[in-house]
């Protein structure tokens, strides 16, 4: 993936963008809140729900 198509999937989906930068944020106050294993507890729920609301999108 070169610069160009990395700027238009950055800047032609903002929401993604945005919901991945949310789930970063809660991720980093849970660490914060709590301690850093249930932060990074909180992150591997995030990727799994991420991967899941995407192989929902792709219809499998």
């Amino acid at each position: 993936m070169n610069f160009t198509n990395l700027k238009h999937f950055l800047f032609d989906n903002v929401q993604t963008v945005l919901l991945l930068v949310g789930f970063i944020l809660i991720a980093i106050a849970i660490s914060f809140l709590t301690n850093i294993y249930y932060g990074l507890l909180a992150l591997g729920v995030e990727c799994i729900l991420v991967a899941l609301m995407i192989n929902y999108e792709k219809g499998g």
